[in-house]
């Protein structure tokens, strides 16, 4: 006999999840297809046997799709990352990284492998702020940002928000922000190549933070995205000493 149900199956990280009356879940996942799924995860706080989630795990889901909201009928967990979950630091570099994916409208596969090796990099120990940074050059890139950098001999010193270029010390203008000639390599560097080049690296913390702190800029200037993570990053930072 026929089956009229038809399930699906699909790989995917959750970015966010709501907690739906007493004992449902709606979780929002970006699947291995580059898009963000909404999915209702029926009776979990009631049913002890259905695994329980969290952000940002990698899930492998079995749904039938509906009219609506695709139901889940079993949910696998592939990857808890516990090195992110049980790391004050790292799941916050995290959250920042999942937050300027979830406010954007786009989807792209790339987003869905970006996020999957960053995850995996942060996961096994490499540094959470070299990730993080890679991760949102690589978003901005997405989003069609172009890094412009002045034809000149000397070092770069800032980069001027009136004119969106790396400068050197005679284009300096009231719109620079100052970042070191190093940095701006890092970020051509980064812009360009894989993720295992982070392996090799070993740059001090509070150049990192200061490299982050430019790319939340340019996500706030030219995106228009601002995180709640971001802040309290920096003040985790300031407890670090790293600022």
């Amino acid at each position: 006999m026929m089956s009229l149900t038809r399930n699906n199956h699909v790989t995917g990280i959750i970015i966010k999840k709501i907690k739906y009356r007493d004992y449902h879940e709606i979780l929002h996942v970006l699947t291995e297809h580059g898009c963000v799924e909404s999915f209702f995860y029926e009776n979990v706080y009631k049913n002890k046997k259905k695994s329980k989630v969290n952000i940002p795990y990698k899930v492998l889901i079995n749904y039938f799709p509906t009219g609506g909201m695709n139901k889940i009928i079993t949910l696998e967990i592939e990857n808890i990352y516990n090195t992110i979950i049980y790391d004050v630091m790292k799941n916050a570099y995290v959250t920042n990284i999942i937050e300027y994916i979830t406010y954007s409208n786009d989807t792209y596969l790339n987003i869905y492998k970006l996020l999957s090796k960053c995850l995996d990099y942060i996961n096994h120990n490499i540094s959470e702020r070299l990730v993080t940074i890679y991760c949102l050059i690589n978003l901005l890139k997405i989003h069609g940002f172009n890094f412009k950098y002045q034809k000149t001999d000397l070092d770069y010193v800032a980069y001027s928000f009136r004119y969106s270029i790396f400068v050197d010390k005679n284009h300096l203008d009231q719109g620079c922000y100052t970042i070191t000639n190093s940095l701006v390599k890092l970020v051509y560097y980064f812009s360009i190549k894989p993720i295992n080049f982070l392996e090799a690296l070993d740059i001090n913390d509070r150049e990192l933070v200061s490299l982050f702190e430019f790319c939340n800029l340019l996500f706030k200037e030219y995106v228009g995205i601002e995180t709640k993570s971001y802040p309290k990053i920096i003040e985790l930072e300031k407890l670090l000493n790293s600022i």
